[in-house]
């Protein structure tokens, strides 16, 4: 998996040449709440690398959208499909900073329904700089990892 700040280059033929194109990190924010929103918003808007896209859960698209994303933040159902489709996942919701889904807190946030911190507050203050720390830790979770949660969350699901 690229680290967060890692542009991806791919190749393709335009006529007779050949272009170089490159794909900046590509992440999706599903989170309701408009000032959690904006304080993602506000970080995120100042590292020109991530190639940012807003969504909120009643798109039809939603499977699409997080199958093209190398990282999802968010809460609900967004975060929960983002965890079946193995991307790196963090729970930032109404009830605060739960942070990044990983094999050790996948069963105390898919519990709470990816909604926030486990036993959070509603509207609960994070720093910007742990959701950095954050997005910078989920580029490190090996596919195994992210197939796990998946799997798990499959079996809860009894699909």
């Amino acid at each position: 998996m690229k680290s967060p700040n890692e542009a991806s280059a791919f190749s393709s033929w335009n006529g007779s040449e050949l272009q170089l194109m490159e794909q900046r990190t590509r992440i999706v924010v599903g989170i309701g709440n408009p000032r959690t929103r904006l304080r993602v918003n506000v970080l995120l808007s100042t590292i020109p690398e991530y190639h940012v896209r807003y969504m909120s859960s009643d798109e039809d698209e939603i499977s699409s959208v997080i199958d093209e994303a190398d990282l999802i933040i968010g809460t609900g159902i967004i975060a929960r499909e983002g965890v079946l489709n193995r991307k790196p996942v963090i729970i930032v919701g109404d009830y605060g900073f739960g942070g990044l889904v990983t094999p050790n807190t996948f069963r105390k946030h898919y519990n709470n329904s990816f909604r926030g911190k486990i036993n959070g507050v509603r509207d609960e203050y994070f720093s910007l700089e742990r959701l950095e720390g954050e997005i910078k830790r989920a580029f490190c979770l090996t596919f195994q990892e992210l197939q796990m949660m998946s799997n798990q969350t499959i079996t809860f699901l009894n699909i």
